[in-house]
């Protein structure tokens, strides 16, 4: 009668149960996405800590995938930052969808190995042997993502990953918020804070830059990057201290947006 019954030594539950035939139908779609499987889980993994979760702008609570017939591109933006990765695919069709984070999260962990992936412009279909996942996509207007990205560079270093996560780390340690000043042959690191705190890193480089500069970033951004990149340097790209800068490894790009100080 509807019912379920569930017992076990001195537990029992009694749960009401419902019809199965109104459980909704898992959707079918015939565009399918060629693309390497493990290129397609690992990059949308670099740009996941990019997306925003609570913003009043639904479409920007997702990544946006702009499938096109040669590449396919992954973005995701929380507003201050956009990280963007582009990568060789086969497609018959074009078309651009909003995955939901949430939804983003869930392929992370779902999927290892070999997957289809099947899309139209209300799904996204994911299924490998084991699993047979969909989500409903988010209706809206993704921001113009190749706008934000600056066409001009004025000054592009080369900088080393480890030194940079041990110093950003340090002064993270007491200030999220901190003051980078490049000059010509170090670095140095800052904390920006109301409080009367004080803590310094420094690395040693070359940057060949005629003029001290002086850049405010919040660190967890730039350590987002970080974690996603596999060499051991990166490119950082900047023009004045109140512009967005980029810092890039190969196709993976963040562009984020300085604390005005």
């Amino acid at each position: 009668n509807d019912t379920l019954h569930i017992q076990q030594k001195h537990s029992k539950f009694k749960l009401p149960t419902f019809n199965s035939d109104t459980f909704p139908e898992f959707p079918t779609c015939e565009n399918r996405l060629k693309i390497d499987s493990d290129i397609f889980i690992k990059n949308i993994k670099k740009i996941s800590s990019s997306i925003d979760t609570n913003n009043p702008k639904f479409e920007i609570n997702g990544a946006l995938i702009n499938i096109k017939k040669e590449n396919t591109d992954f973005v995701g933006t929380d507003t201050r930052r956009l990280a963007f990765v582009s990568i060789p695919s086969s497609s018959e069709e074009e078309l651009s969808v909003i995955v939901p984070k949430k939804a983003i999260l869930e392929i992370q962990k779902l999927f290892l190995d070999e997957i289809d992936i099947f899309f139209d412009k209300d799904n996204f279909i994911i299924k490998n042997q084991k699993y047979y996942f969909f989500t409903r996509l988010i209706n809206g207007r993704f921001p113009d993502y190749q706008r934000i990205i600056p066409s001009n560079i004025k000054h592009t270093l080369i900088l080393p990953k480890k030194e940079m996560i041990d110093a950003i780390k340090m002064i993270d340690a007491v200030s999220r918020d901190i003051k980078l000043t490049i000059t010509s042959d170090k670095i140095l690191f800052n904390p920006i804070s109301k409080d009367s705190i004080e803590a310094r890193a420094e690395i040693e480089i070359d940057t060949q830059l005629a003029k001290p500069f002086e850049l405010a970033i919040n660190s967890r951004y730039l350590l987002d990057f970080i974690s996603q990149i596999d060499g051991s340097q990166f490119e950082i790209g900047f023009n004045e201290p109140n512009l967005p800068f980029i810092v890039k490894e190969g196709n993976f790009m963040t562009i984020i947006m300085p604390i005005v100080i």
